[in-house]
């Protein structure tokens, strides 16, 4: 039993603080700015956002679910820090085999490998993919189908 706490326990303390960590400032700032006028946040899954590093340059930025406001299509906004950048997946642009549209999308979660971190993205007992920083741009890599 104390192993099970033991490997359990983390996790969980993990997930609660994940669940009512707040988004940066620093993001709010940039989505209101850069793009609130064409996308709208998305609160479909739990949690709505992951902060970690997916560009690899050492820094935190923050993944988001959202919306095209014309259209309904859901997708990523990747917001990367000190750069004042962002790019959009999906919601209205086409990206690797998750199409423009990640409506079908129903899970998700981040995670740490090598330099960068990664988001995995997926429909239950279904498709499944990771979207990674190949050191150049974002790339979609089909996990299960």
């Amino acid at each position: 039993m104390n192993a099970l706490l033991t490997f359990f326990l983390p996790a969980l303390v993990c997930l609660t603080a994940r669940a009512v960590e707040e988004l940066p400032s620093w993001a709010i700032k940039a989505f209101n700015e850069k793009l609130s006028a064409r996308y709208e946040l998305v609160q479909k899954m739990e949690p709505s956002f992951f902060a970690g590093d997916f560009n690899g340059d050492g820094r935190s930025d923050v993944a988001l679910l959202i919306q095209e406001r014309t259209t309904g299509k859901v997708g990523v906004a990747i917001l990367e820090s000190g750069k004042n950048q962002f790019k959009i997946l999906g919601a209205g642009k086409s990206f690797g085999n998750g199409g423009d549209d990640f409506s079908w999308m129903d899970v998700w979660s981040m995670r740490h490998s090598g330099k960068a971190d990664q988001l995995y993205v997926g429909k239950r007992e279904a498709a499944s993919a990771v979207i990674y920083w190949d050191g150049s741009k974002y790339k979609w890599q089909q996990e299960g189908d």
